[in-house]
């Protein structure tokens, strides 16, 4: 892993040390799409960008295009970008320094954040409104990232749900069953069989009576 020095400069505008590819990884939650274009800074960036791509995703509108995440390069010399730390989502349908996003849309976008308490930051409350864009609030070494990062993991929204420990499967005997349940069991035993098998799909008995 690695940082690196960008436009001559060395954090982005919110705080997080520029980085290198081998920095990221992209989001990998089940059923979230079009995220392989994302490469997102390890760690708390990854874990949180990556549960509000989900959650918006399922709460906003489905992602249609493929996210942006971290960048080479960038128009913008101090781009969160340029340190993993951001994602452009529907970047088609909501170009930047326009206001493009229906009210509706918005209030869904709002509640998100809401429940996302302050860990995500959206470009469209810029002077010039960045509507596809969302990236980390605060700054690298803020205790918050990693607290809240935790949360999700540990099942907070129910993106990361955390493992369940492993059921396991009680064997049951014969001589546990009820009368029906030994009557299914002993009929199971006895056939048919498959009609491919050598029996011919015939029953015990039937092979017993047919000699």
């Amino acid at each position: 892993m690695s940082f690196r020095t960008v436009y001559g400069n060395t954090t982005s505008e919110n705080g997080w040390r520029m980085c290198n590819r081998d920095e990221c990884d992209i989001p990998r939650i089940p059923e979230l799409y079009l995220v392989d274009t994302a490469p997102l800074r390890k760690g708390a960036p990854l874990t949180i960008l990556g549960a509000w791509l989900y959650w918006y995703d399922r709460n906003v509108e489905e992602i249609t295009s493929p996210v942006w995440g971290w960048s080479a390069t960038n128009d913008v010399g101090d781009s969160n970008h340029l340190a993993g730390t951001a994602v452009d989502v529907m970047a088609p349908k909501y170009p930047w320094q326009r206001y493009t996003m229906d009210a509706a849309t918005q209030a869904k976008v709002r509640k998100g954040l809401a429940l996302f308490e302050g860990s995500v930051f959206w470009g469209r409350d810029w002077s010039r409104p960045d509507e596809m864009h969302y990236q980390m609030a605060w700054p690298e070494g803020d205790k918050r990232n990693d607290a809240f990062a935790a949360k999700l993991r540990a099942g907070y929204l129910g993106i990361y749900a955390p493992a369940q420990p492993e059921v396991p499967v009680q064997k049951r005997f014969p001589q546990d069953l009820s009368d029906r349940e030994l009557l299914e069991y002993i009929a199971e035993q006895l056939g048919p069989g498959h009609p491919d098998w050598a029996s011919k799909g015939m029953t015990l008995r039937d092979k017993v009576w047919s000699k």
